[in-house]
């Protein structure tokens, strides 16, 4: 288990903002040196700017969109450039959208599974075998943390497309869990609920589903939900300390967690009844 992030070399996608830029600032004020993944070179250049001002050992940034293979073959010789193989890696990169299933195109099914899903599988295969490799060499093992969500454990209504990926990205997660274990090399699943992040107010939505009152619905959950990326970050790297399979952060998150595990039947009565507002039919303008 890692205890200390001094000096361990951290590989972050979605690390120019949201919960990845608040996981690596966490990391810096720790004296970790970083290498943050993201698409925007000029976003990526501001928020290492502003690591290394938090006290990171190194920060260094790739432009790479993890939904193409070209890109994230290029992360190897980044990762290589500083040290053997990462200590830490955060897969943070992800998009959400709603739509009910029928109203959600076969387009943007495909768009949530290349980035949520095989991004993450992408960005471990570059990864992993450099961390199997200094493993092999009883060099130690490191961390990956995927961050799934609150929607991979529990149906959110609406978000049919989202929560199958958060939900493949929770059972993948698992399995490489036990996978990994041998080679020293631990393995968390973060699920937060709804965090106000930029991604808040950037929640594509189709069909019925696309109107002022749904928009205003989910911006109001975000809000009531006072989930800050901050805390996700500080429970994150906990969980990377006592290597937890899952760590579940949020009230709506938590609360979910353990309702469909203690009373199934009251979560599914309080699903129909938040369905409602979403589900009704759109009016003619």
């Amino acid at each position: 288990m890692i205890k200390d992030f001094r000096n361990k070399l951290c590989v972050i996608t979605g690390g120019s903002s949201g919960i990845g830029l608040a996981v690596a600032e966490e990391l810096a004020r720790r004296g970790a040196r970083l290498l943050l993944v993201a698409r925007g070179a000029e976003q990526l250049e501001k928020a290492a700017a502003s690591l290394r001002a938090l006290g990171a050992a190194e920060v260094q940034t790739i432009s790479v969109d993890v939904a193409s293979d070209e890109d994230v073959a290029r992360l190897p010789a980044a990762i290589q450039a500083m040290g053997p193989a990462a200590d830490v890696v955060i897969n943070s990169a992800g998009i959400v959208s709603g739509g009910l299933l029928h109203e959600l195109p076969m387009h943007e099914w495909r768009r949530l599974h290349e980035i949520n899903v095989l991004g993450v599988v992408r960005v471990l295969n570059a990864v992993v075998p450099a961390m199997l490799a200094r493993s092999a060499r009883g060099e130690g093992g490191g961390h990956i943390v995927n961050i799934a969500s609150g929607a991979g454990l529990v149906g959110f209504t609406g978000l049919g497309g989202y929560v199958a990926t958060k939900a493949a990205v929770v059972g993948f997660t698992e399995s490489l869990r036990s996978e990994l274990a041998a080679a020293g090399i631990g393995v968390t699943a973060v699920c937060p609920g709804f965090v106000q992040t930029p991604i808040a107010s950037k929640v594509q939505l189709f069909g019925r589903m696309d109107t002022p009152r749904t928009q205003a619905f989910i911006q109001n959950w975000f809000k009531t939900n006072n989930l800050q990326a901050e805390t996700v970050a500080k429970r994150t790297l906990d969980g990377i300390r006592r290597n937890r399979a899952i760590v579940v952060v949020g009230r709506d998150a938590v609360s979910g967690y353990w309702t469909k595990r203690v009373a199934p039947w009251l979560l599914d009565r309080f699903l129909r009844q938040s369905a409602r507002p979403l589900t009704a039919k759109k009016k003619a303008a």
